[in-house]
Parts: C-alpha cells; sequence; structure tokens
C-alpha cells in the first residue's frame, strides 16, 4: 500500500472529520495525515505508517502536535512505550506543558 492509498482508505474511514470531504493528499501533506493517523487511526493503520514513514518523521510530528495535548495521554503513553521505546509513565505527559491549553487560558483571561 501507498502512502496515498493509505490516505483515501482513513479518509473513507472520516477520520478527516473537520476538512472537506473532497481534500486530497497532496492537500493535506504529511504533517496532517500523519497526525490525524496517529489520533484516529487503528492499530493497523499505525503499523502501516511505520512501514511508508520513517520512525523519525513519526517522532517529529508527535512531538509537535500530539505529545503535550493531555486529551490524548493514553494515545501517547502507547506511542511512547511502543513505537519510540520510551521508558515513560502518564505522568510524564501530564508535566508537559500544554500550548494549546495554555492559548485557551489567555483567551479566557
Amino acid at each position: 500500500m501507498t502512502k496515498k492509498e493509505l490516505f483515501n482508505k482513513l479518509k473513507n474511514k472520516g477520520i478527516f472529520w473537520s476538512y472537506s470531504k473532497k481534500i486530497t493528499y497532496k492537500e493535506a501533506g504529511d504533517g496532517l495525515f500523519l497526525e490525524y493517523l496517529l489520533k484516529y487511526g487503528d492499530f493497523d493503520d499505525l503499523i502501516l505508517a511505520f512501514k511508508l514513514y520513517s520512525k523519525e518523521t513519526i517522532k517529529q510530528v508527535w512531538e509537535e502536535k500530539l505529545k503535550d495535548d493531555k486529551r490524548f495521554i493514553k494515545l501517547n503513553l502507547l506511542l511512547a512505550r511502543l513505537f519510540f521505546g520510551m521508558d515513560v509513565e502518564s505522568s510524564y505527559f501530564k508535566e508537559i506543558k500544554n500550548a494549546r491549553f495554555e492559548k485557551f487560558k489567555m483567551l479566557a483571561s
């Protein structure tokens, strides 16, 4: 399976729910595609992504987009332990500053 085929498979599953139904792989780019795949793809999709992309590329997207998002602590723990070989506990993610949360706090004040 190619990256584009995996993208279309996930698009048909509806994981790009916040984007136009006509979004293409080229428009999404690797960053958005990998972010949504990590957040909403199933385990088999994750395995396939690691065959199609380098571990470093996926880890970079994870660190930029998901790692500090407290909504995904369990997912982050799974990714960190299983896919990135990190020896961490869930408390590791609870202590990371959440940029998204900080922006909301600033807007609310």
